[in-house]
């Protein structure tokens, strides 16, 4: 009977010794946890920096590899694809922002079903022509909602979608030709 109560106490105590290492490693997780929370807390700030540097960037690199149209000038302005704008402007909108101006095609090809999409800071809206033969300018006019007042008038316009018509390069019917002898050729 002793045997037992010995070994009850030796259980009991090892008991209570485990229970005493986990609550002992307990805290320490969790004073690790604080530690590595305040660390997040402190890099916080900088990862906002970052974050805002990086679209910041973002918005300039779209600036040189799109072509950016400033509403203010009135010469040809290249947005792309074989397409420029003139004679661009905009009106300040109590919902937004006015654009207007014409959009040239400078290719040698016919697109019809053009969709356009103009774009100023995050704010854009689509706009669509019917059927742009080459050097034929054609006035558009879009209003983008929800454009800042204090916005720059700068922005973008560019084609996302058309269907292309090939023109033929000549209007005469060829007639059946007889097979080309490549041995006189070479002669």
């Amino acid at each position: 009977m002793k045997v037992i109560a010995v070994l009850a106490f030796l259980l009991a105590a090892a008991g209570l010794a485990a229970g005493g290492y986990g609550l002992m490693l307990l805290r320490e997780q969790r004073a690790q946890i604080a530690e590595l929370k305040q660390k997040v807390d402190d890099v916080g700030p900088a990862v906002d920096k970052f974050k805002g540097a990086v679209r910041d960037m973002g918005r300039d690199l779209a600036a040189l590899v799109m072509d950016e149209v400033d509403l203010n000038k009135s010469g040809w302005q290249p947005i792309g694809r074989g397409f420029f704008v003139i004679d661009v402007g905009a009106q300040r909108q109590s919902d937004g922002l006015q654009m207007h101006g014409k959009v040239i095609n400078t290719s040698a090809l016919t697109h019809e079903s053009l969709l356009f999409r103009a774009r100023v800071g995050t704010a854009s809206a689509p706009f669509t022509l019917t059927k742009a033969a080459p050097g034929v300018a054609l006035p558009f006019e879009v209003v983008l909602s929800d454009v800042p007042a204090a916005a720059p008038l700068k922005g973008f316009v560019t084609l996302e979608t058309s269907t292309i018509a090939f023109a033929s390069t000549s209007s005469k019917s060829q007639a059946a030709k007889e097979p080309i002898d490549t041995d006189r050729i070479l002669r």
